[in-house]
């Protein structure tokens, strides 16, 4: 009686994961060739300066 319940359990998992992997397929990452879309900025340390920011009043 055991048995056949462990053997009906392994089955149905087996049978799920089975069924599982037939509809959902895999899922594969695309391929991507080429050059990337933005190219590399070439900005040194002397290039970039911080930002300055002016405080404004609120409106009540």
């Amino acid at each position: 009686m055991l048995f056949r319940l462990l053997l009906l359990g392994a089955l149905g998992y087996f049978g799920y994961q089975f069924l599982k992997g037939v509809f959902t397929g895999s899922r594969s990452k695309p391929e991507v060739r080429g050059q990337p879309g933005n190219p590399p900025l070439d900005l040194r340390d002397a290039d970039v300066e911080d930002a300055r920011f002016e405080e404004l009043d609120e409106k009540e």
